[in-house]
């Protein structure tokens, strides 16, 4: 706000020149902030940090429960058949969640895992090659100790292979490509 004023300057006005004042301009600027304000749900007061739209609610909670409010009173205004049935906002939502853990027995041998690598092979052919010798397929030994002794041949075999990888000498094998485009396997997921 500007205000030109005909006024006698003071005796000790810093000028550099003499002479008589023609006007003295006084410049009045007023600026206001917003530095608080109240919550519109429970009137606790918030803080406003200047910056970004000024908040009406203290918490997330109080917004929401507003706009039920908002919501409730347009949704009375509907008929009941269009879901006009009460002014009363929801306050809770209960969802109860049943969980049934159904475990079956069944006789009868279960399925068998085949070992996926060379380590894996190892170690069911020295469990394998234990039981024989313990006594525990007495019935099946001769079979099972030609069996084993086939592939503990194939796994000698490709000993040296084994060691060579192990010292960097081969490359790595590559993993299997996956199945299906990655729509499908993002879906399985």
């Amino acid at each position: 706000m500007t205000i030109p004023e005909q006024q006698p300057g003071p005796d000790n006005d810093d000028q550099e020149h003499d002479g008589d004042v023609l006007a003295v301009r006084e410049t009045v600027s007023v600026s206001e902030r917003l530095k608080t304000t109240t919550c519109a749900w429970c009137g606790e007061r918030i803080v406003y940090a200047g910056v970004g739209r000024p908040p009406k609610y203290c918490r997330d909670s109080h917004r929401k429960r507003a706009s039920e409010v908002r919501t409730a009173a347009r949704r009375a205004a509907r008929p009941v058949d269009q879901g006009g049935q009460t002014t009363d906002p929801v306050r809770e939502v209960v969802e109860r969640t049943e969980t049934v853990t159904r475990t079956t027995v069944r006789r009868g041998p279960a399925k068998v895992r085949l070992p996926e690598d060379i380590w894996e092979w190892q170690a069911a052919l020295v469990q394998l090659q234990n039981a024989v010798r313990e006594g525990r397929f007495t019935s099946f030994l001769d079979l099972l100790v030609r069996d084993l002794e086939a592939t503990a041949a194939v796994a000698r075999e490709h000993q040296n292979d084994l060691e060579k990888l192990l010292a960097g000498e081969l490359p790595a094998p590559r993993p299997p490509r996956p199945q299906g485009s990655k729509k499908k396997r993002r879906k399985r997921r």
